[in-house]
């Protein structure tokens, strides 16, 4: 992992009571990037002018995303047991095995 100030564009941001890496001045995180990329398949270029970012930014974001995998997953999994403490889910259908 790169130290804290290696990054250019992302900066760590108290997001719920999570630390989370976000892309300065715009409050993305770099999971929602990641997301974009692989998941609804845009590509970085897209991203960028649909996010209004530097699609250096987004290349930074990816990259962290994938030297911090194991991190990005405990936070969310962490976020989706406070999520199901509070009764989110409560009357919809699960998709967890």
């Amino acid at each position: 992992m790169k130290g804290k100030d290696k990054y250019r564009y992302l900066e760590a941001r108290s997001d719920k009571g999570a630390r989370v890496m976000c892309v300065r001045g715009a409050g993305i995180r770099a999971s929602t990037i990641w997301h974009d990329r692989y998941i609804s398949r845009m590509t970085p270029e897209q991203i960028a002018k649909d996010r209004d970012i530097k699609v250096e930014a987004v290349y930074e974001a990816l990259e962290y995303c994938q030297e911090n995998w194991e991190v990005i997953c405990r936070e969310k999994d962490r976020e989706r047991e406070m999520l199901e403490q509070r009764g989110f889910f409560e009357g919809r259908p699960s998709n967890r095995p």
